[in-house]
């Protein structure tokens, strides 16, 4: 699958996904009026969904996702609450989520170009897993004066409690792991049905 550049929003809102930040339109299907009725999708469709769901919301590949696959199932515990773990633990995502920034595009973009060190050290990896009591500042003091940055920061958007966000010195502590119940809520993903479809593929 090609990498989707459009407006990521007009994806999430025809998914059924939470809205960015910046967004203020509800989550109503796409179209003048709403959308009209469907039929109901076959088993197939469901999952299909479910997985461009997962894809769009963490901008992942295919064939990452299905590699995020193999290794949940590889380890103890539930699949799905590992796949989510997994992916809550990415570098950009870690970004996002502590409100530095408004969006995981700009996450990425933040990792990608050198702006971000994990213990003091630059990674250009927007998969990179961060691990416990890791620490995820800014390379340079100028990014702090960055606009975007500056507006998200303004919002004071609230961070999960598996992060400790220092608002002065822009440093985020990755505290732990997220519970089950942590990584689940909002998503609004059925990740049962994300391992069915690649258990058929693997």
């Amino acid at each position: 699958m090609s990498k989707y550049l459009g407006p990521q929003w007009k994806v999430l809102r025809a998914l059924g996904l939470p809205l960015p930040r910046f967004r203020n339109k509800g989550n109503n299907p796409p179209g003048q009026h709403g959308g009209k009725r469907k039929r109901r999708p076959s088993a197939f469709g469901l999952q299909l969904k479910e997985k461009q769901k997962i894809m769009y919301l963490y901008g992942l590949r295919d064939k990452q996702l299905k590699n995020e696959c193999i290794k949940a199932k590889s380890k103890p515990g539930g699949v799905g609450v590992n796949l989510l773990t997994s992916l809550e633990s990415r570098l950009d995502n870690l970004v996002f989520r502590s409100g530095l920034v408004n969006t995981r595009r700009f996450a990425r973009q933040l990792v990608s170009q050198g702006h971000i060190l994990v213990n003091d050290k630059k990674v250009k990896i927007p998969s990179y897993k961060v691990k416990r009591e890791q620490k995820i500042g800014l390379k340079k003091d100028r990014m702090k004066e960055n606009k975007l940055i500056k507006n998200s920061l303004e919002q004071n958007i609230k961070f999960p409690s598996f992060l400790d966000f220092d608002r002065e010195k822009l440093i985020i502590t990755y505290l732990r792991y997220p519970s089950a119940e942590e990584v689940s809520p909002g998503n609004n993903i059925d990740t049962s049905l994300i391992i069915e479809w690649y258990n058929k593929k693997i």
